[in-house]
């Protein structure tokens, strides 16, 4: 029976490889957290244009569809702003 040398292997990584993969999950995490502020701030629009395009329904509508009594008021108050300012800007012309 004869045996061969295999070369050793090594047990620890050369530091030039353990500086790249620090970089790297360094670049990912810096990734990460981009696509996360990303994702958040869509997020934050989509909401913030759901809510405008629901102060724009008739009350009527956001009860037929079983809107909470707090999009009604909401939705009332800013229809009412919204015409105070009108008739300011009108009385002032």
């Amino acid at each position: 029976m004869t045996s061969t040398v295999s070369p050793p292997i090594p047990l620890s990584r050369s530091r030039w490889l353990r500086v790249a993969d620090g970089v790297v999950d360094d670049v990912q995490a810096g990734v990460a957290a981009v696509h996360d502020a990303w994702q958040s701030w869509q997020a934050s629009r989509r909401r913030a244009a759901e809510f405008h395009m629901l102060r724009e329904l008739s009350p009527n509508v956001l009860r037929d569809i079983g809107a909470d009594p707090e999009w009604l008021s909401e939705a009332q108050r800013w229809r009412e702003q919204r015409d105070a300012a009108r008739d300011a800007f009108l009385r002032g012309l």
